[in-house]
């Protein structure tokens, strides 16, 4: 890429890799560390003209995710629930839809574009649009991510029956 004067690194991250799952500890770990390399990496290699796209896609209708469901527990199948599965196909357009804009951050749905804005923090802008979202709809997307949390934490607080 430096050769070449240009590129764009693609990492893929997930809608855990911005909020912390029940039963999800360990992925949402690596998943959250992501975005730390994510913005690390872009801002050392933005002087080469390289930049860095990291995507948050919700559940992927993939085999491995059919698997994963097997053994989840069922308050993660609860929290899972409040968000879309989405193709495989539909999250590989998104990402290339993303990449293609030269985003810094590739979200998908309601849920992912209230994420984003919550956890755009410190991480690069990418066009005025982006700013201006983030920047006006964070008080409102707490709120309503304040709710959420509450539903995820009425479901893991229940006790076990058995």
């Amino acid at each position: 890429m430096r050769q070449n004067g240009s590129g764009r690194i693609v990492l893929v991250s997930s809608q855990a890799g911005q909020i912390g799952i029940f039963g999800y500890t360990s992925y949402c770990g690596t998943k959250f560390a992501l975005k730390g390399f994510a913005e690390s990496l872009q801002m050392e290699l933005a002087r080469d003209n390289i930049y860095v796209t990291i995507a948050y896609p919700p559940d992927t209708d993939t085999p491995g995710f059919a698997e994963e469901n097997k053994s989840k527990p069922v308050e993660t199948k609860l929290i899972n629930g409040t968000s879309d599965v989405l193709s495989a196909d539909a999250v590989a357009k998104g990402i290339i839809e993303s990449t293609r804009k030269g985003s810094f951050s590739c979200w998908f749905g309601i849920n992912g574009f209230l994420l984003d804005c919550l956890t755009s923090g410190a991480q690069p802008i990418t066009s005025l649009v982006e700013l201006f979202s983030q920047t006006f709809t964070v008080g409102l997307a707490r709120v309503i991510m304040i709710g959420l949390l509450n539903t995820f934490y009425s479901i893991t607080n229940k006790k076990k029956t058995n």
